[in-house]
């Protein structure tokens, strides 16, 4: 059987507890089913465990949750995480203690203090998304666990399967054996490769919705008949954008690519100003 190799792959990269299914219990096979069937059944039920790569999945999950876990280590100052209705009620509380709904020339000279507290409501925001992230990504771990265990059971089984047949005699295909596990290896090293592309598109494909997403929510701030509107709309789009960031930035996290694009940059620097811009487009 060419899937041994892997077997051995995942039982000794993956997880390091020695297997706790008896000899016994492997060697049961199904009501009146000979041993080819179940020869052929368990590398059937191996090859659907295999198809979606959990191993190759969960070291790209595993680094993930690890760069997430330092960035959370990074918002010291934020002791809360915030929800869009909060952000907008404190920018427009904000704009009111400030008078600037009805002064907007005053929102020109209090811009970078208005531009400080959006900044520090936004790490919020995305302290907020890092903290759903991870709890996403830890349920995932659990998930691919089971697989893996579920995968390494069939393997023992299969194993068992074979010395009860052939015993202590070489079997016949060793040659062809070890070919296999060389193309295994080459196998597993593209999965991985593929697994961190995949995560990365799948970002890639977040942050495009979101930007889809934020463009309607922003011209919402042109025609808003209230200061409240207004603000609502602004916080709205800007919490679209800070979540596009965040997936953007998830995309180069997995693909362990620590520089920012200029344009992320710009981006970054746009939101900071954002409710200001939304005032002097409306006078």
């Amino acid at each position: 059987m060419g899937c041994m190799a892997s077997s051995q792959k995942i039982s000794v990269a993956t997880y390091s507890e020695p297997m706790k299914l008896s000899k016994k219990s492997s060697l049961k096979l199904n009501k009146n089913e000979t041993v080819l069937a179940a020869l052929t059944r368990i590398d059937d039920e191996i090859a659907r465990s295999e198809k979606n790569q959990p191993a190759a999945r969960l070291a790209v999950v595993a680094a993930e949750l690890e760069s997430i876990q330092l960035e959370i280590k990074s918002f010291e100052e934020c002791t809360a995480t915030v929800t869009k209705d909060t952000y907008a009620k404190t920018m427009h509380q904000l704009f009111v203690s400030l008078d600037l709904y009805r002064r907007p020339m005053l929102a020109s000279e209090n811009e970078d203090f208005v531009a400080n507290v959006n900044r520090k409501e936004m790490r919020r925001l995305e302290l907020s998304w890092l903290r759903t992230r991870y709890a996403e990504l830890v349920r995932e771990r659990r998930v691919l666990h089971a697989q893996i265990l579920r995968t390494r059971s069939l393997y023992a089984q299969l194993q068992h399967l074979l010395d009860s047949i052939w015993g202590n005699n070489t079997r016949p295909g060793s040659s062809q054996e070890n070919a296999l596990t060389k193309a295994i290896g080459l196998r597993d090293a593209l999965a991985a490769v593929s697994a961190r592309l995949r995560a990365a598109a799948e970002y890639a494909h977040a942050a495009v919705r979101l930007l889809d997403d934020a463009m309607p929510a922003w011209k919402l701030t042109t025609v808003g008949k209230s200061g409240w509107e207004r603000s609502t709309a602004v916080a709205d789009a800007c919490a679209q954008l800070v979540a596009a960031r965040c997936a953007e930035r998830g995309a180069r996290r997995v693909l362990a690519a620590p520089a920012a694009p200029r344009a992320a940059r710009a981006l970054r620097l746009a939101l900071d100003y954002a409710f200001t811009d939304a005032v002097h487009d409306h006078k």
